[in-house]
């Protein structure tokens, strides 16, 4: 029928070491051979980058995120401005409501026109990124300010 002897593929791996093994005992497993655990290793190395990459991409999309809203409200500030439906303090009042953060110190300057040939209103807000900011992962931000400035022709005459 069959033979009671097994191919060297189907024997347990000690038996495999033991045959291969100079003394006749089997060998102890190679550490640089092994595979267990690689990945965690692997893993381990990536992790801190991907994080940093994440924080860099979601810290740098929140600071565009801020400079359009900024703008946004200049730009809508300066209209009203143009379009005499607010004098200088009401301005300044409305860029502060439409603002979102309320605990950053905005800076926000409207200058009107002294001159009556000189018909352009310019509507400045500065913010400072550190106090805009979630998380400053690299420390990026601590001395930079976001800036929106808009000028606008008066829409009429007084």
């Amino acid at each position: 029928m069959g033979s009671l002897r097994t191919s060297a593929a189907c024997r347990p791996r000690y038996e495999i070491a033991a045959i291969k093994s100079d003394r006749g005992r089997p060998r102890a497993p190679s550490f640089w051979h092994e595979r267990d655990g690689v990945s965690a290793v692997e893993f381990a190395f990536v992790l801190p980058i991907v994080i940093l990459l994440l924080g860099g991409i979601f810290q740098f999309g929140f600071a565009l995120f801020m400079q359009g809203h900024i703008a946004e409200v200049a730009r809508e500030t300066s209209r009203y401005l143009a379009v005499g439906e607010f004098n200088e303090s009401e301005a300044i009042s409305f860029a502060q409501s439409s603002l979102i953060n309320p605990g950053v110190t905005y800076d926000i300057d409207v200058t009107l026109p002294t001159d009556p040939n000189d018909r352009v209103v310019v509507v400045s807000i500065t913010a400072p990124l550190a106090q805009l900011s979630p998380i400053d992962i690299l420390g990026l931000f601590k001395d930079s300010e976001l800036t929106a400035s808009v000028q606008r022709r008066m829409e009429f005459t007084e």
